[in-house]
């Protein structure tokens, strides 16, 4: 017996460690089902299979070309051996699969680079879009309100949302859930005491917004105001309560930033992508949202031209020297640093540059912390620079591609003299 258990240790011990994939090649979807990943969490896995082996081979030599760290690659191949031990390497992964076995295994790394390499095999099925968590929140809020006013509420949301102005401006679901949090108490009270938001009065209105003082009082007015204009729109109310409803309110004017804060400004850091943003927005008062939504495209070189894209139309900026040369230097660095990128980004990070999406506003924002600035502060102070040499709204608005309220704004800043209101 000792001597056949001797046998048969060796013979397990010469055996590789081989397991075939679970899910079986060929093998047809009946219908989907959320899988359960949690009984592999911390699972010691066996010997992968040669194709997975290659998997995984190919996988490294994607993050070596792209210059990832390894903290970032180790958690991304922990994912990916698992699915592919279990599921075998040549399947089309399911996006949201992998993210939850990305949560289920405990890894603190983020994946979408994993996808993106994936993508690129055509080896994913991508996740489809998440609902919009505003217009989630906004369905939840009134389904809370009774039937009547639930209805009006509903219709509301309509009106704002273009379904029955196709002509009108469609406003966002962010917006609308701003407008609910600014009509939370009034609703709460008239939901008290009415069946039907056809009972609000003028009175009901004007306590609602005078209960409260300054910029939240001026807010509570716009949402109330687009309440019932959209329900006397729908000719769900006779008479629009809020029409002789008037809130002031106090206008802040653009401020002026001393010259030793911005003195030194671009020495402050010597990362190529960095400094490009400071002259941007230092030099050209170009906005978080356009730095975030650049892509190579819009670099126009031999005109020393950035072309910057808005949903209401194009602003191109001519570039001094200065920008033109912090420019050069980093898309050199950005093609050395990432030379394998997909990203279409003119901006990129080791996080984004195996994606597609762009930069985050955060990483905008910080980029002028060692400064003690911000970058609304700085565009600013650049606009208002630019206002001091002329009188003319008009120039602004073809030298920053603002509006010509926003314009005006800084031409009463920067010669009071002028008198008149400041538009709105």
């Amino acid at each position: 017996m000792a001597n056949g258990s001797a046998t048969r240790r060796e013979l397990l011990a010469d055996r590789p460690e081989l397991s075939p994939p679970a899910v079986l090649e060929g093998q047809a979807t009946i219908f989907e089902v959320e899988r359960d990943w949690r009984p592999l969490a911390g699972a010691l896995l066996p010997t992968p299979l040669p194709s997975v082996k290659a998997l995984l081979a190919d996988f490294a030599r994607y993050t070596t070309e792209n210059r990832w760290n390894p903290k970032v690659h180790e958690p991304s191949a922990r994912v990916l051996r698992v699915a592919a031990t279990w599921l075998g390497a040549d399947t089309v992964f399911r996006e949201d699969e992998l993210r939850a076995l990305n949560r289920v295994i405990g890894s603190r790394g983020r994946i979408r680079g994993l996808v993106a390499f994936l993508d690129q095999r055509e080896q994913l099925v991508t996740s489809l879009p998440r609902r919009n968590r505003n217009e989630a929140f906004v369905q939840r809020t009134i389904a809370a309100f009774p039937p009547r006013i639930n209805d009006e509420l509903g219709t509301w949301v309509k009106v704002l949302r273009g379904v029955s102005r196709s002509h009108h401006l469609v406003t966002d679901y962010a917006t609308i859930r701003r407008y609910f949090a600014y009509l939370a108490t009034p609703l709460a009270d008239w939901t008290t005491r009415y069946t039907t938001l056809r009972q609000v009065t003028e009175a009901d209105v004007t306590a609602a917004v005078t209960e409260v003082k300054g910029p939240r009082a001026h807010e509570r007015a716009v949402a109330v105001r687009s309440l019932f204009r959209a329900l006397k729109h729908a000719k769900l109310v006779f008479v629009d309560p809020t029409r002789g409803l008037r809130i002031t309110r106090q206008e802040l004017l653009p401020t002026t930033l001393a010259p030793d804060r911005l003195a030194g400004l671009l020495e402050t850091s010597s990362n190529p992508a960095t400094r490009l943003v400071l002259a941007l927005v230092a030099l050209h008062a170009i906005s978080g949202t356009d730095l975030r939504n650049l892509v190579l495209s819009d670099v126009l070189l031999t005109r020393r031209q950035l072309l910057i894209r808005r949903p209401h139309g194009r602003h191109v900026i001519h570039l001094d020297d200065t920008t033109a040369a912090l420019l050069h230097a980093w898309l050199r660095y950005r093609h050395q640093r990432w030379p394998r990128t997909f990203n279409s980004h003119l901006l990129v990070t080791q996080q984004t540059a195996n994606a597609t999406e762009p930069v985050s506003a955060d990483y905008l924002y910080r980029r002028f912390d060692p400064a003690g600035l911000t970058l609304r502060a700085v565009r600013a102070d650049r606009i208002l620079d630019e206002a001091r040499e002329t009188e003319d709204p008009v120039h602004l608005v073809r030298v920053f591609g603002i509006s010509i309220t926003t314009a005006m704004k800084y031409i009463h800043t920067a010669h009071p003299h002028r008198g008149g209101p400041i538009p709105r």
